[in-house]
């Protein structure tokens, strides 16, 4: 009986983790975007130093 109620724990445990997996994953920006985020931030450290 005790180790029913620890595989309903895990489940749900694991439901709540796949949940929170893939809603971050929606948010997440595309390659695309953290290309141009990362050539920008490069850009105004370069004209700072430069």
């Amino acid at each position: 009986m005790i180790a029913y109620g620890c595989l309903g724990v895990l489940f749900l445990f694991i439901g709540i983790k796949c949940i929170a997996y893939f809603s971050h994953r929606k948010n997440t920006p595309s390659s695309e975007d953290l290309d141009q985020t990362l050539i920008s931030i490069i850009n105004q450290t370069g004209e700072h130093h430069g």
